[in-house]
């Protein structure tokens, strides 16, 4: 049996594993040691691990500034983190020295089954390229300046096409460069590309669907409805982002991942889509239709005639009024009033 030690990160992830098989291993910062760390707090020959007589393994202190400290033994729950100067190793042990740690692992330990790749692997790797990046954005760029072309009834001015253009690419790169740097704090890797395309293939969708948007309101009048399905549209969209970030960038278990990739997005819109729900029945003094400029050949429904139109105009906005009784007062005072008083065409006579 050997003994393995293994140097863990701050991200408690293996950096490095050395493998003792002689009797001595000494642990330091000198190129000479069996086990070398890059710390400053760390002393040139920090401490030992010699083999007894019985074939055990233990772990000495020579000496050091920083000393050693027992942190925890993820095999066993009951050692409680302590300062040593000498330890009897035993499988599990997670040793700090200076800022950094060690963890003793015996070879006959087992280990976990392989885990099987996940099927989005290979779209991570696909997208992960210069040239599929760089296209996404460049679409996404195209589209989003075609839509305002479409969106203004004016012409379109240069500064305003760099605005537009700016705004998509570099918003792009920030949402990109946030979470590559997190994984690259986390998990130690970046992953900068497969975040950028996903971004730009999320806002591709979106922006198609967008359009879409104007398409069946300009068609249908779907002004009231129109916002819940823009949410409607996001609320698969983000959740989809959200998990694609959390897997490439954190550390996070699968079951754990889903869950906060859906129910963190679904509570922002879902607030959203009430405040739109409580909005419909609000009065508006401006009819709630259709506004967008668009080529007749866009309509792809059958367009109601002119005078099926004119018939039904008197049911769509002739409302009737029911008289209030004061307002029935005031009519009959009026008329009574209107009538002559005997006594005043006897004065007339006269």
């Amino acid at each position: 049996m050997a003994l393995i030690i293994e140097e863990i990160n701050r991200a408690h992830r293996v950096s490095a594993r050395y493998r003792m098989d002689g009797d001595r291993a000494t642990i330091g910062r000198c190129y000479d040691n069996a086990v070398m760390l890059e710390d400053p707090h760390v002393d040139p020959v920090h401490a030992e691990v010699v083999r007894d007589e019985d074939g055990c393994y233990v772990l000495r202190d020579l000496s050091s500034l920083n000393g050693l400290r027992l942190v925890r033994n993820f095999r066993d729950k009951s050692i409680k983190p302590a300062a040593i100067r000498e330890r009897q190793i035993r499988c599990g042990d997670e040793i700090q020295l200076g800022k950094s740690r060690v963890r003793f692992i015996d070879t006959d330990m087992s280990v976990a089954p392989a885990v099987p790749l996940h099927s989005a692997e290979t779209v991570f790797d696909r997208l992960a390229t210069p040239l599929v990046a760089a296209t996404l954005c460049l679409l996404v760029a195209g589209l989003s300046l075609w839509l305002a072309w479409l969106g203004t009834s004016s012409a379109l001015e240069w500064t305003g096409a760099v605005k537009v253009l700016t705004d998509a690419v570099i918003g792009l790169l920030i949402y990109a460069a946030a979470w590559a740097f997190i994984g690259k704090v986390v998990k130690h890797e970046a992953h900068f590309l497969a975040h950028l395309s996903i971004a730009a293939a999320a806002a591709l969708i979106y922006a198609g669907w967008q359009w879409f948007g104007t398409l069946l309101n300009f068609n249908f009048n779907l002004s009231q409805v129109l916002p819940l399905l823009n949410i409607l549209a996001l609320a698969v969209l983000l959740p989809v982002m959200l998990w694609c970030a959390t897997y490439l960038a954190l550390n996070v278990a699968p079951h754990w991942r889903l869950l906060g990739s859906v129910l963190l997005p679904w509570s922002f819109l879902g607030f959203a889509a009430a405040v739109e729900v409580g909005n419909m029945d609000e009065f508006s003094e401006s009819p709630q239709v259709s506004t967008e400029l668009k080529s007749k050949d866009w309509l792809f429904r059958t367009p109601v005639p002119l005078e099926k139109f004119l018939a039904d105009a008197p049911e769509l906005f002739d409302i009737p009024i029911e008289k209030s009784d004061d307002k029935k007062g005031k009519k009959s005072a009026n008329k009574d009033s209107t009538e002559e008083d005997p006594h005043d065409e006897e004065i007339r006579g006269e």
